[in-house]
């Protein structure tokens, strides 16, 4: 009996878990817009093609030194949230420079990873709206 290769990940894999996968999300990269008299307004746009993506979105607790990653101003603490997102697919055009909109709130992107089969992106994201501790 030979040993057949088995593998791990593709379209199987991402087939099988896509009923896991059910929080749009959609990236989102600087761009420039026009104000009333013609000045440039930098904003953020939809990239084109990475729009409602599905993905699992789970808390980011990825190590004690990010869970726990505070800052001051004035007399309020503030603790920074984290999100990994998963998506399915290969989706090598997201760049560290761009955000995540997950239900209407905008996150920007620490990590990015794509994995070696090529069937999953994986994001881990920072809240640009830290919460008060």
């Amino acid at each position: 009996m030979s040993i057949r290769p088995a593998t791990i990940g593709g379209p199987s894999m991402s087939g099988s878990l896509s009923g896991f996968f059910t929080t749009p999300v959609s990236i989102l990269r600087a761009t420039l817009t026009q104000n009333d008299v013609g000045e440039p307004v930098p904003t953020w746009a939809p990239l084109v093609g990475h729009c409602e993506l599905d993905a699992l979105v789970a808390g980011g607790d990825v190590s004690v030194r990010m869970k726990k990653q505070e800052f001051r101003t004035g007399s309020v603490a503030h603790e920074m949230e984290y999100r990994r997102v998963l998506i399915i697919g290969a989706y090598s055009q997201i760049d560290h420079a761009d955000r995540v909109r997950i239900a209407d709130r905008d996150w920007a992107i620490v990590s990015l990873v794509i994995d070696l089969t090529n069937t999953f992106t994986e994001l881990l994201c920072e809240s640009l709206e830290p919460g008060n501790l």
